[in-house]
């Protein structure tokens, strides 16, 4: 999976969200990363950076192959999402997997961990195909 493919994903899976709205951050005008999406949710707007790591050897600079699928991960009950980045959070990966067709191997959800990373809010996908995007919170 690549960022732009997988941004158009997180973007069409934000869309059936109840009272949100969310566009790429070329959109909403942020320059300073490539990848991610603008949303807005209980009146407040958060940034999500799209990070992605090809499948084992994979040229970033080759077509993008064909989608690898398998077994998709159990669904994952979210809060509606407000003005909390968790419940972002949450909402966001909840919409993306109920609307994966499959290429979804395994998620981490960041506020599920005992001890959050660096950029405290966000998610780690595992494709079937090797690959893996980051969600990183960055406003």
């Amino acid at each position: 999976m690549r960022p732009a493919r997988f941004q158009q994903l997180l973007l069409d899976a934000a869309a059936g969200l109840p009272g949100v709205s969310a566009k790429t951050f070329a959109d909403a005008g942020h320059t300073r990363h490539p990848f991610g999406v603008a949303v807005e949710a209980g009146g407040r707007t958060s940034l999500w950076q799209v990070i992605g790591v090809g499948a084992p050897g994979e040229k970033w600079y080759d077509a993008e192959p064909a989608p690898v699928l398998g077994t998709k991960p159990a669904p994952m009950d979210a809060p509606a999402p407000g003005n909390h980045l968790a419940s972002v959070e949450r909402a966001l990966v909840a919409a993306l997997l109920a609307a994966d067709p499959g290429e979804i191997a395994a998620v981490e959800v960041y506020s599920g961990l005992p001890t959050a990373p660096a950029v405290g809010r966000g998610a780690t996908i595992d494709f079937h195909d090797g690959s893996q995007i980051f969600i990183n919170h960055v406003r």
